[in-house]
């Protein structure tokens, strides 16, 4: 794979030559600081901006324009990365060598920038009709996600960690943020949105240099970049004691979330020693510690899982479990990360582990996707590249996954309390 870098006054393009897809890939990713008031704006934007435009008047009508360009696909959306806000927009496309149309590239590429530059704003509103599509479209996710107790116990524990912490904003909003959307509103957001910093990515087995040619002939964005980005990792500090936090829902099972800070964790120790530490204690499925300790000896729950929550230096563990067995279920977990600070996993385990993750990162590298995503954050947080990272694993040892045990801090126990008592799992 071959990697290049244009720069430009108002954006950088990034591209990655290769010949592995039948199909290309560029995401135009626009970057600002997170900021709670703007989160909900940009979700809507995001999906709003990608279903018209003054050129393409409906979805239906870009959707009737992307079948002419063989079957492209077009869509937006945001993501909350540490303390970044990240709205992006992404195109997948067909190898113009495979199309039968001298102008293909050119014509393909444009439509990106149409959508983005030109969007469906008169008298500095959005278009009523369409916005009342995407309004309903979100106000349906939204309440989708008030039915899923486990997002919305997550929700609630992110929350009581701190309310003030992008750690806790959640990217879909609430009906109450929707409401308070209007088509001038969600106008104003695009005004800020076009003036954050943006970098464009692009995969494919094309002439990086004729893209960078035709990229810059349609992205005739005259802002400069100006606005500094703040540092990408959230300090969510950690406490000398658990702070423990229950409430009662409408569900009939009740959830347990804890929530584990990281302190002082080393370059390495967040790129791959953390993820095998995770993966051991409850990230990698049925031969976990947690899984053991939890469903297979004490069937206490169908399911248990642990994430590593990198940017928002966090570690997670979440579980659905009958309300009388709280209490045993937070001391198996504690007893859990006590065998994992001595050491008690074998060099099995972790051989297992690593061709785990390698079989993983090779997967990844199987779409154009998986390899452009690894390439936002080579350059976004310098994260190696997958051939490197692949090579990182392979050594990493028993000991240092034993070291950064010390370096876990319990924060956050949150119990949402189901109504109901319905005996083990």
């Amino acid at each position: 794979m071959e990697y290049k870098k244009f720069e430009y006054p108002s954006f950088n393009l990034y591209t990655v030559k290769t010949n592995r897809f039948k199909t290309c890939q560029m995401e135009i990713i626009f970057k600002e600081e997170a900021r709670r008031e703007d989160v909900m704006l940009k979700t809507f934007l995001a999906d709003l901006m990608s279903d018209c435009s003054h050129k393409y008047h409906s979805r239906k009508d870009v959707a009737r324009y992307l079948e002419e360009l063989y079957q492209a696909s077009f869509y937006g959306l945001t993501n909350k990365t540490g303390n970044l806000m990240m709205t992006s927009f992404i195109l997948n496309f067909l190898n113009p060598e495979y199309v039968n149309d001298a102008n293909y590239l050119d014509h393909v590429l444009e439509l990106p920038f149409e959508m983005i530059l030109n969007p469906a704003i008169e008298a500095k509103e959005f278009d009523i009709k369409n916005f009342n599509v995407v309004k309903n479209r979100l106000y349906d996710e939204i309440l989708s996600v008030g039915e899923n107790i486990s997002r919305v116990s997550l929700k609630k524990a992110l929350e009581k960690l701190d309310s003030k912490s992008p750690t806790s904003y959640g990217v879909l909003g609430t009906v109450e943020e929707l409401e308070n959307i209007s088509p001038k509103t969600l106008a104003d957001a695009y005004q800020d949105l076009i003036t954050s910093n943006c970098d464009i990515y692009v995969i494919g087995d094309l002439d990086m240099d004729q893209v960078a040619n035709i990229i810059f002939k349609y992205f005739k964005n005259p802002v400069v970049k100006t606005k500094e980005l703040p540092d990408l990792y959230v300090s969510n500090p950690a406490f000398k004691r658990v702070r423990s936090f229950s409430e009662k829902s409408k569900f009939l099972e009740t959830n347990l979330v804890q929530l584990y800070s990281l302190d002082d964790l080393t370059e390495k120790e967040r790129i791959t020693t953390l993820y095998f530490y995770n993966f051991l204690l409850g990230g990698g499925g049925l031969n976990t510690k947690l899984y053991q300790l939890l469903r297979e000896k004490n069937s206490l729950c169908y399911g248990v899982k642990s994430v590593y929550l990198k940017y928002d230096n966090l570690l997670l563990i979440q579980t659905s479990i009958n309300k009388n067995d709280v209490k045993k279920a937070q001391r198996l977990i504690k007893q859990a990360f006590l065998e994992m600070k001595k050491g008690e996993f074998s060099e099995e385990e972790l051989q297992n582990a690593k061709e785990s993750f390698i079989f993983s990162l090779n997967l990844s590298l199987d779409n154009p996707g998986g390899i452009l995503n690894n390439y936002v954050f080579h350059i976004l947080d310098h994260l190696p590249l997958i051939e490197d990272r692949i090579k990182m694993i392979e050594e990493i040892t028993k000991e240092e996954i034993v070291a950064v045990a010390s370096k876990i801090k319990p924060n956050i126990s949150f119990v949402l309390e189901g109504e109901e008592d319905h005996g083990n799992n």
